[in-house]
């Protein structure tokens, strides 16, 4: 009698295992991952837009950087410069390229940059209106700053944004920046 009552326990577990899972379960299953994904997407949202940010003030740094490297190469000036530097505040919104020379527009660019858009690109303190970064035949630069020439990335709906600074020689940094201060 015991082995006739194992023998039907087992085929119930196999038969149970066959059928899936009930309606019941499933609607659980569901509204627990809805839950959780009402939590993370935000957060994940969020990740994205600091990203963005970094990317596009990390290839304006690049601009610099290269600007910097090709005016020493070369021996002579090398600029960045706005493409369209007529929103004083966004100058550098619009895109800007490195080109040889006096900067005069991009029609003969080294290389050419483009934000995202709805970023904010713009010139702060002493580069305040200015629309292009020129670097002399050492790499040095030539805009006439005491300190630091600085450009600010925020999106339009952040809070959170970027500042990248420019020293005299050249050198960059990025730092945390409150948009609207």
């Amino acid at each position: 009698m015991k082995r006739g009552v194992e023998k039907d326990y087992q085929t119930r577990v196999i038969e149970r295992r066959r059928r899936g899972f009930t309606v019941v379960e499933i609607m659980v299953t569901l509204a627990v991952a809805g839950i959780l994904v009402g939590f993370a997407l935000p957060a994940f949202n969020n990740f994205l837009t600091q990203r963005a940010l970094t990317t596009d003030i990390n290839d304006m740094a690049l601009a610099i950087a290269y600007a910097r490297s090709e005016a020493a190469n070369r021996g002579e000036r090398v600029s960045v410069l706005a493409i369209d530097g007529s929103n004083g505040d966004n100058e550098w919104g619009a895109g800007y390229c490195v080109t040889l020379g006096n900067p005069a527009d991009c029609s003969d660019p080294l290389r050419v940059f483009t934000p995202r858009a709805g970023h904010v690109l713009n010139g702060i303190d002493e580069l305040d209106d200015e629309d292009a970064l020129s670097f002399n035949a050492r790499g040095l630069l030539e805009q006439a700053v005491t300190g630091e020439a600085r450009i600010t990335l925020c999106q339009a709906d952040e809070t959170r944004g970027r500042m990248l600074s420019v020293n005299l020689i050249g050198r960059t940094s990025v730092d945390e920046w409150e948009c609207g201060s």
